[in-house]
């Protein structure tokens, strides 16, 4: 007897693709969250709309820790593939310094090589937090991803509290041309 399995992709309420963002090689693997298929621990969930929409909009679900290492570029968020034009960007961060020294957090929007579209940075005392807010024009020539990486000037100690990002949100508004 025949077996006939369904998915639920894009989600038939929310209209949002779901997906899992290997954290060691960077893969993408979509998944059918309606289904019960969730990220492992070696993954980071994400979402995006499947279609439609004036903006697209994309945010993490869950905080991420940035490297230990200063220097170490962390990518926060990895967005959908966008075909090439130009866009009105806008990114918004929320970081968090749990740790017991005042260190400068950078993040910015980047291209899907690793190349900086536009960044901003800002020092975040001990124990405490920031918020970061940037918003740029951005031609893309060919699809390409628009991703949000950051990094920090102070190395953190192997074991105890460290850097985050606890949320990180962009919006991105197709536009018919640059001015």
């Amino acid at each position: 007897m025949p077996t006939i399995a369904s998915a639920a992709i894009p989600h038939s309420g929310s209209g949002q693709i779901s997906a899992c963002y290997t954290i060691g090689s960077g893969a993408l693997r979509v998944i059918d969250s309606e289904a019960g298929q969730a990220c492992d621990s070696t993954e980071r969930p994400l979402s995006w709309p499947s279609a439609g929409t004036a903006a697209t909009q994309y945010q993490t679900s869950a905080p991420v820790f940035l490297a230990q290492g200063a220097g170490g570029l962390t990518t926060v968020l990895p967005g959908p593939v966008l075909p090439a034009g130009h866009y009105d960007v806008t990114m918004g961060t929320m970081l968090i310094n749990s740790t017991t020294q005042t260190d400068t957090l950078r993040c910015g929007l980047f291209n899907g090589a690793g190349g900086l579209l536009r960044g901003d940075a800002v020092s975040v005392f001990a124990s405490s937090y920031e918020s970061t807010s940037i918003t740029a024009l951005v031609t893309l020539t060919a699809p390409d991803r628009i991703n949000v990486q950051c990094l920090h000037d102070i190395s953190t100690p192997p074991a105890g509290p460290r850097l985050q990002v606890y949320y990180a949100n962009v919006v991105v508004r197709k536009i018919a041309q640059r001015f």
